[in-house]
């Protein structure tokens, strides 16, 4: 099976998961800018990685754009975010909104948690998580919005790896809608 990794995020922390997937896979890496349609095409399992800001996926655009070429593939898709494995409704949320319709029940899901370096940011981001900070009432959310955090964790990606390796193997069985938190 012919495998590939498409990513997208802001401030490195997709690209280091999508990196470590891609070491441990030994499978090329893209941004939806370097990969092309055939490249695409030729794959019989994605994993598309990408960040959220506000809510909104990094690669939700290109989700929606090749829906349809998906359709035909293993999707693997993993979500890095700030919000913690215990927030599941919040999670769930995050994907709903983020996956288009016809792909719903066909991805896999994971969830990463990030991390928040508020020197990293840009001036728009830090100005739009203080104002953010002033209006949630969760007192862990509002130390990880003003401090910034560091979830970074190579050993997140083992249950997705596990689930890759079982489609190599053939020993995949129907897997296609399930939500995978790590923490």
């Amino acid at each position: 099976m012919k495998g590939i990794i498409v990513y997208k995020g802001k401030y490195g922390a997709t690209r280091q998961y999508a990196t470590w997937i891609g070491e441990a896979l030994n499978w090329p890496l893209f941004t939806p800018e370097q990969l092309l349609n055939q490249t695409l095409d030729d794959a019989d399992v994605v994993i598309v990685g990408g960040s959220v800001y506000a809510g909104q996926l990094t690669l939700h655009d290109w989700l929606k754009k090749h829906a349809h070429q998906l359709l035909r593939k293993k999707v693997f898709l993993f979500i890095v975010c700030a919000t913690p494995a215990d927030k599941k409704d919040v999670l769930e949320q995050i994907a709903k909104h983020n996956i288009p319709a016809l792909l719903q029940d066909l991805v896999t899901v994971f969830y990463f948690r990030g991390r928040l370096v508020i020197n990293d940011l840009s001036w728009l981001h830090k100005l739009m998580l203080k104002l953010a900070s002033r209006t949630t009432n969760d007192a862990d959310e509002k130390e990880r919005m003003v401090h910034g955090f560091d979830a970074m964790n190579k050993d997140n990606i083992l249950p997705l790896l596990q689930l890759v390796n079982d489609v190599q193997t053939s020993s995949f069985n129907k897997v296609a809608g399930r939500k995978m938190w790590a923490d």
